[in-house]
């Protein structure tokens, strides 16, 4: 007969290496449906569209768009509105509209360039805003498109735009708005 020592060592161990084949060999709880639906449905963007006007509530749902395409490399679509009146021929032009556009654009590709990620960028003419930012989800078949706001106090009893309000009941693909803080 061996060592009570070394019995209890011996003893020891099996049990240890027991309960270590325990633990590596358990079979993991299931995921919830709802859970899986849930991170297939952030996953599953490979083509973001974020429409771009000038200030804050833009840049953020550009950064927002970025954290959620960067994983899986999604095509990022950066799109601002020349929403152009009904009395003017659609090609008219508008250079400060245009130049205001341009720089909310660049703004917006410098923020996506700091995640690692390559926007196309669009300047697209439109009599709507809404009717121009679905055309392009269509065009690039956006899986996702991620809309900036800021609540202001006036305006509509639920403080959301007509643009918000339009593209979110017509588009074909997730709608997510971010918003930020009350303004005064």
């Amino acid at each position: 007969m061996g060592h009570p020592l070394g019995v209890a060592l011996a003893v020891l161990f099996v049990v240890v290496l027991a309960l270590t084949l325990i633990w590596m060999l358990r079979v993991p709880r299931p995921v919830p449906v709802a859970v899986a639906r849930a991170v297939y449905s952030v996953e599953a963007a490979r083509c973001i569209v974020v429409p771009i006007v000038e200030g804050v509530y833009s840049e953020r749902a550009v950064e927002l768009a970025c954290r959620l395409g960067e994983r899986q490399q999604a095509r990022l679509v950066l799109v601002h509105v020349l929403e152009v009146p009904y009395t003017v021929p659609l090609d008219t032009a508008l250079p400060d509209l245009e130049e205001r556009g341009r720089r909310a654009l660049e703004t917006a590709r410098f923020i996506a360039m700091q995640h690692g990620m390559k926007p196309e960028l669009r300047l697209v003419r439109h009599r709507s805003a809404p009717e121009g930012i679905l055309s392009v989800a269509r065009q690039v078949g956006a899986n996702q498109i991620i809309m900036g706001i800021g609540l202001k106090r006036r305006g509509s009893s639920d403080g959301l735009g007509r643009t918000v309000h339009e593209v979110m009941r017509r588009a074909r693909c997730e709608v997510i708005v971010a918003k930020a803080p009350l303004t005064e």
